[in-house]
C-alpha cells in the first residue's frame, strides 16, 4: 500500500478549496449577468411603454 504524506493531504485540500473558490466566482458572475440581462429588458421595455 501507498502511504499518503500529511504535505500532500494538506496540497490537496489547498487544490479543492482554490478549485472550490474559483466555481463559486463563476457562478457568482454568471447570476450577476442574468440580473443585468433582466434588469436591462425590465428598463428597455418601460421606456419603450412611456413613449
Amino acid at each position: 500500500m501507498e502511504k499518503v504524506s500529511e504535505s500532500d493531504n494538506l496540497v490537496d485540500d489547498k487544490i479543492l478549496k482554490t478549485n472550490a473558490e474559483i466555481e463559486q466566482g463563476k457562478e457568482q458572475k454568471f447570476v450577476n449577468l442574468i440580473i443585468e440581462i433582466i434588469v436591462s429588458s425590465t428598463l428597455k421595455e418601460y421606456y419603450e411603454k412611456g413613449d
